[in-house]
């Protein structure tokens, strides 16, 4: 991006960061000077992208819906760093399926990943930051918390949901000058897009179109730079709100 964030001196944690939008995330936040404490499960996987961005990142292996996991890997990240000032929670999981056919249990494993861990990352990491100065909370969303669609009705139902939650932390978290932000990202280019894909339950036909002819999803560098400049917005104003797309995407 030609507008490049100043976050020197950021300590901010990652979650979801040993691929797709969470490690170009973390790319992104060291390439403008700041701090990573990236969390995740795959330990080889923070190994190799902790070599990569050098001294400024520091990789911590953690099941963020392992609750009492996930406070000690925040406490630890916070006493290796001094405190934190960010986070960006990215942990999530897409999920496909019809609800007449889906499996419940599922369903209820998918609304701990995605609106339980983001929202208890928030709590602990909160106990860690300063009392001023610029500090921020970014939860990742999606355009299916607010695109319907056929075969997604409980990855949007959680999607919407940590929406919902959002609405009011920005609101309990405003009176002492922190910065929440809800960034909806579309179809971008990445291993999770595919890969991590819950199926469960019959997937209903459709005949909806995605996207553009001749168009598909883009590398997410652009959104994760965005997501870096919004950590270096001065202090006192904040994106609260961030729908971001390919230009050829329909749907969602």
């Amino acid at each position: 991006m030609s507008v490049k964030a100043n976050l020197a001196g950021r300590r901010v944690l990652v979650t979801g960061a040993s691929s797709g939008i969470g490690a170009a995330v973390c790319r992104s936040i060291v390439n403008c000077g700041g701090s990573v404490a990236m969390l995740a499960r795959r330990k080889e996987r923070l190994d190799e992208l902790q070599a990569e961005l050098g001294h400024q990142a520091v990789g911590i292996s953690c099941d963020v819906t392992n609750l009492e996991a996930l406070e000690a890997a925040i406490d630890e990240a916070a006493q290796l760093f001094g405190g934190l000032d960010g986070v960006v929670a990215v942990a999530g999981r897409a999920a496909v399926g019809s609800i007449a056919t889906g499996s419940p249990e599922g369903w209820r494993q998918l609304m701990d990943l995605n609106i339980v861990a983001p929202l208890a990352t928030v709590r602990f990491a909160l106990n860690h930051f300063a009392t001023r100065g610029r500090r921020d909370i970014i939860l990742i969303g999606s355009v299916g918390a607010i695109t319907p669609m056929t075969g997604v009705g409980i990855y949007a139902a959680s999607k919407r949901g940590l929406r919902g939650a959002f609405d009011a932390m920005r609101l309990e978290l405003a009176a002492d000058g922190i910065n929440s932000s809800f960034v909806m990202p579309g179809m971008f280019d990445t291993e999770g897009l595919f890969g991590a894909v819950d199926f469960n339950g019959d997937m209903p036909p459709t005949d909806i179109p995605m996207f553009a002819p001749d168009t598909g999803p883009v590398a997410p560098e652009s959104l994760t730079d965005t997501i870096a400049y919004m950590l270096g917005l001065p202090e006192g104003v904040c994106i609260n709100e961030l729908v971001m797309r390919p230009t050829g995407q329909f749907n969602p």
